[in-house]
């Protein structure tokens, strides 16, 4: 009598791992009225970008020119440009990659330049002339991304 649930046992282990092992189809989801249209094969789907026009805070604006008080007399930027007013900026690496563009007061500025008293929440912005850049003074602006 003992071999007889031995038997049962073991026939309901095999059951029961014929049962889980099966698969397991799903049914396709109606998509017809959702307006929804599937890609083509090999087709990439990009992703939407949500960052740019996005408020980075309140950031300490100052100015600089090429002159020698102010950048040493380099006359390339960082990443080996020649700085533009009303386009060059020099912020933190760290934050803002060379390439990144910012929104600082209606006008849209490329990162392009580090500085060694640019750091954090800093930004310097290029003028053409020291004059230019004094006269800018030091201020606090609300900074975008502009990607």
């Amino acid at each position: 009598m003992r071999k007889y649930p031995k038997m049962m046992l073991a026939g309901l282990v095999f059951m029961s791992s014929l049962l889980f092992s099966l698969p397991v189809y799903a049914t396709e989801p109606d998509l017809t009225d959702s307006g929804y249209v599937a890609a083509g094969p090999g087709a990439v789907q990009e992703d939407e970008d949500t960052t740019s026009g996005m408020s980075l805070g309140t950031f300490t604006i100052t100015g600089y020119c090429s002159c020698d008080f102010c950048s040493g007399g380099h006359k390339l930027t960082y990443s080996g440009t020649v700085p533009k007013a009303d386009h060059t900026i020099s912020a933190d690496l760290n934050l803002f990659p060379i390439g990144t563009k910012l929104l600082i007061n209606g006008t849209v500025y490329t990162v392009e330049d580090m500085g060694s008293s640019v750091n954090g929440k800093k930004i310097d912005i290029y003028y053409d002339s020291h004059e230019e850049a004094l006269a800018a003074g030091m201020y606090t602006a609300e900074v975008f991304r502009w990607d």
